[in-house]
């Protein structure tokens, strides 16, 4: 598959991300672009419109969409996705009214629940999101292999939480081979185990202060350890739809 690259932003990341996760802060910014699409002109964009009544969001992105201050974009795009969803949903909501026997109950919530279940299947967010993070991982896979100071700069960032790391090294074959593929994914798997020691010495250090023994000593910048740990094994930017 062809990628385009993104050199700018992936650069930005390596050289403003010394302590987290580089894939994060490029999935971070690519987010918040995203919500500010949706909620900005583009709802009165009838193909975006009927994109929203079709594809919708998933529910994390929807109710993220919900919290951010634009409720006139929001309930205009909600009125008619919700139409969409009355058309499909409102025979078998008409049908409660007449089920009687339990096993009829059971067997109309089963359609329910499937029908309510597929209008959550799909997200233009995560779809938007998952383009993102595939041209920039594509992106940083190319500047490894052909720009030694990107090297350098990357093994002083803050490298790639352990979430982002399975689709970092699925993207790798794209842009490198031979020597340049094993030297890649070495130096992920050597950061990756550095940093995973790291987090435990750092989460664990954090436990024993608080003991009344260790009472007066240096917590060694480990106040929000368990923090680091979380974002380093989850990250803080993920692509939530699976459908």
């Amino acid at each position: 598959m062809k990628y385009q690259l993104e050199t700018i932003p992936v650069w930005d990341a390596v050289e403003n991300h010394a302590d987290s996760c580089i894939i994060c802060g490029l999935m971070e910014d690519s987010l918040q672009r995203k919500v500010s699409y949706y909620l900005g002109n583009s709802v009165m964009n009838p193909e975006t419109r009927l994109q929203v009544n079709h594809r919708g969001f998933c529910p994390e992105h929807y109710g993220m969409l919900s919290e951010e201050k634009k409720p006139q974009s929001l309930a205009l795009m909600s009125h008619t996705r919700l139409q969409e969803t009355v058309r499909h949903l409102q025979p078998l909501i008409r049908q409660l009214g007449s089920s009687k026997t339990p096993r009829g109950v059971r067997k109309l919530a089963k359609q329910l629940e499937a029908a309510a279940a597929q209008r959550e299947v799909g997200c233009l967010i995560c779809d938007a999101l998952q383009d993102d993070l595939n041209r920039y991982e594509f992106t940083l896979v190319h500047l490894w292999g052909s720009d030694s100071e990107f090297v350098e700069a990357f093994s002083k960032s803050g490298g790639v939480c352990l979430h982002h790391l399975p689709s970092l090294v699925e993207m790798a074959p794209e842009g490198l081979s031979g020597e340049s593929l094993r030297e890649f994914c070495g130096y992920l798997s050597s950061q990756m185990e550095a940093w995973l020691a790291k987090a435990i010495d750092e989460v664990q250090w954090q436990t024993q202060m608080y003991k009344s023994e260790s009472a007066g000593k240096d917590w060694r910048g480990c106040q929000e350890a368990h923090k680091r740990a979380v974002r380093r094994e989850i990250g803080r930017a993920r692509i939530h739809d699976q459908g």
